[in-house]
C-alpha cells in the first residue's frame, strides 16, 4: 500500500484491483509518485482493474497531462490491465479533465465511470464474465444434417418472444401457427450462409448471413429460450463482426413486437433503426408484403483495410460493366443504372473523396458526369 497526505493506494485481492484515491489536489511529484505506486500495483497483479476515486478531483497541469499520457499511459497498458474506472458523481466539477482522459484512455482500456467503488466492480465484473462467454462461443457452418432441426430451433425462437408479448394469435404468424414460416427459414439458408450458435459443445441458436463487397445482412440470428439473458447472443454478433471484417455496413429486420430484439439490436449491438415498414410505407423491395409492420436496423463500422479491398473490387467490377454498357449492352446499362446513386456507389464515392482508394485504381464509374451522361444517353 501507499499513502501520502496527497492519495491512498491499495491492491485489494478479492476483487483484483488497484484501487487509487486521491485526497487533495497534487501537482507534479505529489502528483507522480502516488501515480507510480499504482503502476507499480498493476505490475505485480497484470490483468487487474485500475479504480480511481476522482470526487476529490482536480484540473491537472500541462506537465502532468503530458506525463500521464506519454509515460503512464503506455506502461499501463503493458500490465495488460483492461479496464479503468472512474469513481465520480453524477455531474462533476471536472468534467472536462475527465472527458479529456477518457477520450486518450479509450483507446486501450474500458472504462467505467460510476457513483461508488461497488458500483464499478459489479459493471467490470460482468464485462469480463462477457468476455468470458464470447470466447467460449464458436460459429460452426450449418451441416446439412443439422438443417430441419436448425429451422425448429428458429421457430421455437420465435414463437416464445411473440407469445411472451401477445399469447396465442395467429394474426400475427405465418403458417401453421409459426411466427416465421419454414419455407421463409429454408430460402434465407439457401441464398446466404447459416451458422449454428455453439456453447459449451451444446448448439444453442443460429445464424444466417448474406454479404457482397463490404455490405452485410444479418437474416436471422436466434437463440434458445433457455439460455436467454446470459449474453450469448451478444457474443455471436461479436464474432459475426471479426469473421467478416470487410463488412462496415450491417443491416437487419425484425418484428414491431420483438421488444427484446429491438433492445438487442439498438442498446447491445450499436445498430440504429433507420425504418418502419407497415401498409403506409412499404419496403420497395419487398414485393410478397413479408416485411410488414417490421422495424429495419443499421449498424455502420470504420472503414477497415479489408473493406476498402472489398470497395476496390465493386469498382474494378462496374467498371468492366461500363465498358460493356459503351457497347450498347442493355444489361450492363440496368446494372450500371442500379449502382449509380445507391448507398454502396456513395460509400465508394466517400471512400474516393477520403483518399482511401489507389490512385492507380480506374474509377471512372465515380465520375458523376461520366455514368449520369452515358445513362442518360443509352437509356
Amino acid at each position: 500500500m501507499f499513502e501520502s497526505e496527497y492519495a491512498k493506494t491499495e491492491y485489494i485481492c478479492k476483487d483484483n484491483s488497484v484501487f487509487h484515491v486521491w485526497k487533495k489536489e497534487a501537482h507534479l511529484d505529489d502528483y507522480r509518485n502516488p501515480v507510480i505506486a499504482s503502476l507499480s500495483m498493476l505490475r505485480e497483479h497484470p490483468g487487474s482493474l485500475f479504480i480511481v476515486d476522482a470526487r476529490n478531483g482536480f484540473e491537472d497541469i500541462q506537465e502532468d497531462v503530458e506525463w500521464g499520457f506519454n509515460f503512464f499511459l503506455p506502461e499501463l497498458k503493458k500490465t495488460q490491465c483492461q479496464i479503468w474506472g472512474f469513481i465520480l458523481p453524477a455531474v462533476s466539477e471536472i468534467e472536462g479533465e475527465i472527458d479529456l482522459w477518457t477520450t486518450e484512455i479509450e483507446k486501450n482500456f474500458t472504462v467505467i465511470r460510476a457513483e461508488s467503488y461497488n458500483d464499478i466492480i459489479q459493471k467490470a465484473h460482468a464485462l469480463l464474465d462477457e468476455n468470458e462467454r464470447i470466447k467460449n462461443i464458436q460459429l460452426v457452418r450449418l451441416d446439412a444434417s443439422d438443417r430441419e432441426q436448425f429451422i425448429k430451433d428458429n421457430q421455437e425462437a420465435f414463437n416464445y418472444g411473440a407469445l411472451e408479448e401477445f399469447g396465442q394469435r395467429d394474426d400475427h404468424f405465418e403458417e401453421d401457427g409459426e411466427i416465421i414460416s419454414h419455407k421463409t427459414i429454408s430460402q434465407a439458408i439457401d441464398e446466404g450462409t447459416a451458422y449454428r450458435i455453439v456453447y459449451d459443445g451444446k448448439n444453442v441458436g443460429g445464424v444466417v448471413i448474406k454479404t457482397q463487397y463490404d455490405h452485410g445482412v444479418l437474416e436471422l440470428l436466434f437463440v434458445s429460450p433457455s439460455v436467454h439473458s446470459k449474453g450469448i447472443g451478444y457474443a455471436a454478433w461479436c464474432t459475426i463482426e471479426e469473421m467478416y471484417p470487410e463488412v462496415t455496413v450491417w443491416e437487419t429486420v425484425t418484428p414491431y413486437f420483438e421488444k427484446r430484439n429491438i433492445h438487442f439490436y439498438v442498446n447491445r449491438c450499436g445498430f440504429h433503426i433507420v425504418a418502419f415498414y407497415n401498409k403506409h410505407f412499404r419496403d420497395p423491395y419487398d414485393t410478397d408484403e413479408e416485411l410488414s409492420e417490421m422495424f429495419e436496423f443499421e449498424k455502420l463500422l470504420p472503414p477497415t483495410p479489408e473493406s476498402v479491398e472489398a470497395q476496390i473490387q465493386r469498382i474494378t467490377y462496374y467498371e468492366n460493366i461500363m465498358k460493356e454498357a459503351e457497347k450498347g449492352s442493355s444489361d450492363s446499362l440496368n446494372a450500371l443504372s442500379d449502382y449509380y446513386g445507391s448507398p454502396a456507389w456513395k460509400r465508394d464515392y466517400a471512400a474516393d473523396e477520403a483518399g482511401l482508394l489507389p490512385k492507380e485504381l480506374k474509377r471512372g464509374v465515380l465520375s458523376e458526369d461520366g455514368i449520369y451522361n452515358l445513362l442518360k444517353t443509352e437509356l
